[in-house]
C-alpha cells in the first residue's frame, strides 16, 4: 500500500507551533494518516533543497506527497484545513 510522504524540514526535534513542518505532522497524527518523513536540508536555500524545487518547483515546505502521487504544496494552514475538511487534492491511502 502506497504511503503519504511528508516532506519537511530536518528540524523533526522541534515541536513548537511556530514550526509549520511540525504543525502539519501534527495535523496528520491526529487524524490518524499512516506517512513517512522525509527530511530536506537545514537551510531554506535552493541547494539545500534540490529535491523540494524539483519536485514541486519552489523550495519551501512541508509539502505532501499523496498516496497517488500528487504533490500538495501551500500555506501550511491551509493544508492542514483541507487535511481536517477531507479536502485534499488526492488520497491519503493506497
Amino acid at each position: 500500500m502506497a504511503k503519504v510522504k511528508l516532506h519537511r524540514c530536518s528540524y523533526t526535534f522541534l515541536h513548537m507551533d511556530a514550526d509549520a513542518c511540525w504543525r502539519l505532522q501534527k495535523a496528520l497524527d491526529e487524524r490518524g494518516v499512516d506517512y513517512e518523513i522525509v527530511k530536506h536540508g537545514y537551510g531554506k536555500g535552493e541547494k539545500s533543497r534540490a529535491d523540494v524545487v524539483k519536485l514541486t518547483g519552489q523550495k519551501y515546505v512541508p509539502v505532501l506527497e499523496l498516496a497517488d502521487g500528487t504533490v500538495y504544496r501551500e500555506e501550511t494552514d491551509d493544508m492542514i484545513a483541507k487535511l481536517k475538511a477531507n479536502e485534499l487534492p488526492g488520497p491519503l491511502t493506497g
